[in-house]
């Protein structure tokens, strides 16, 4: 998601004018002993969530705030105010406006580098999870992950990293999102929108707080490039009498035996553009460098990739294929992959559903990475099937999972593998494994080593 905050923006006039807030549910502070609230910035806690921190506060809930990094670099262009001077100036309004919203309250300032905040995701997951700690009832509450702003993104992956380690309950609040989003589009997910009301304390001690954040609702100077971040039409967002929330889509009982729908993978792109870390994590660029050297060709004709995403291993991949077929089921992550690999002639993207949606072609290389976990036993079984009947003489299928449980997924990285494992049609001739991921090579029984290919054996 692209977006300038000195643009006008969706009115809060247009968002409150919508007939869908009347399908909007509230969301209760039942049975919460205890609120974490996770700011990617300082101000993120006011704009999305200040009225229900007053509130839990005022009811007695303990209220904890995590805010990640200073905001240093929120006016990039500025001439007058250095970073490290933002630094002094945003922490000092965040501990103020806290100190407004919920008195006493901790404050956990990280100090994380702003703009980076993906590269440094675990020392967030890590604040979040100690601040749970063992206790029960714990609601954390995150910026939204579909928000278009990338330490938001970030953020909120962190945070929900750590609620499922400990089993507590995340919900996220939208910021940017009221300011490029728009009513009517099929992107915003309504149904997932819940609503608190705020009392009129609880309002006003929000537009104090508000008021403290003074390096973002006023200008620096009269210099260029010191404007206000928070505009006062944008800020009329967060003036209603009451705040909102998304919760997560019900998941999937584990060991579902239904295949993910597509509804869950257009839910989950939603404004991110690279959730699972692919670009930036070394656990990923290290997976990828291990399965491209488990290949047992140096090139090959034709492949067929399950599931590219947005085209990491895809680019890599395509540098060893003359003619290559890149599938996912969603087209937020295909628009991002071809993006990427444009004026690649050797590479097309199609969106299917696979085992389901097959291509009549054959192949002499099937990537299956990370999506086995998506299907039911019986979708699996037909795609182990599918490949090893799409092979040409002399094909490869590699597959590579994940193998810690996810609580979504109807099935395991661990099951994936034995599925291909017990095919008759195909035999394993590499791989590798550790406590994080499976990665198996595959051929057709009586395929040869790359020893013996090259008659060295």
């Amino acid at each position: 998601m692209s977006f300038d905050h000195r643009d006008a923006g969706t009115s809060d006039s247009a968002w409150l004018a919508t007939a869908e807030w009347a399908s909007v549910q509230a969301l209760g502070l039942g049975g919460v002993e205890l609120l974490v609230v996770v700011a990617a910035h300082p101000d993120d806690e006011t704009l999305g969530a200040g009225g229900l921190i007053a509130t839990a506060h005022a009811a007695g809930i303990p209220v904890a705030v995590i805010v990640a990094t200073a905001g240093e670099h929120s006016h990039p262009e500025s001439k007058t105010f250095a970073p490290e001077r933002l630094t002094v100036i945003r922490r000092a309004e965040v501990v103020g406006a806290i100190d407004a919203l919920a008195p006493g309250a901790p404050v956990q300032l990280l100090g994380l580098p702003d703009g980076e905040l993906r590269q440094n995701a675990d020392s967030l997951t890590a604040a979040v999870r100690a601040c749970i700690g063992d206790h029960a009832g714990v609601l954390v509450v995150s910026p939204w992950r579909g928000d278009g702003h990338p330490d938001h993104t970030a953020a909120g992956d962190a945070a929900a990293a750590a609620v499922e380690a400990a089993g507590a309950t995340l919900v996220e609040y939208p910021i940017w999102g009221w300011h490029w989003g728009r009513p009517d589009s099929p992107a915003w997910p309504w149904q997932r929108l819940r609503t608190v009301p705020l009392g009129r304390e609880a309002v006003a001690a929000k537009a104090v707080a508000l008021g403290l954040h003074r390096s973002q609702t006023e200008p620096l100077s009269d210099a260029p490039g010191d404007e206000a971040i928070v505009s006062s039409s944008f800020a009329a967002h967060f003036r209603r009498d009451f705040e909102t929330f998304f919760v997560a889509d019900e998941p999937v009982a584990p060991n579902s035996h239904e295949s993910l729908a597509q509804g869950y993978f257009d839910t989950f792109y939603e404004g991110r553009t690279d959730p699972w870390g692919f670009e930036t994590r070394w656990y990923e660029e290290r997976k990828r460098a291990l399965t491209l050297a488990a290949l047992p060709r140096r090139r090959f004709g034709s492949a067929l990739e399950i599931g590219c995403s947005i085209g990491v291993l895809t680019a890599e991949l395509a540098d060893r294929v003359d003619d290559m077929l890149a599938t996912d089921i969603a087209q937020a992550p295909l628009d991002a992959a071809a993006h990427r690999l444009a004026g690649r002639s050797e590479v097309r993207f199609e969106r299917r559903a696979l085992p389901q949606e097959w291509p009549d072609e054959t192949f002499d290389l099937i990537v299956v990475s990370e999506v086995g976990y998506y299907l039911s036993p019986d979708r699996l079984d037909e795609l182990v099937r599918r490949a090893s009947d799409s092979l040409n003489d002399g094909g490869i299928v590699i597959a590579c999972h994940w193998r810690h449980p996810v609580s979504d997924y109807p099935m395991r990285g661990d099951d994936v593998h034995e599925a291909f494992r017990r095919s008759a049609m195909l035999v394993r001739v590499g791989g590798y494994d550790d406590d994080d991921f499976l990665l198996d090579v595959f051929g057709r029984p009586g395929t040869a080593s790359v020893a013996s290919a090259e008659g060295l054996a």
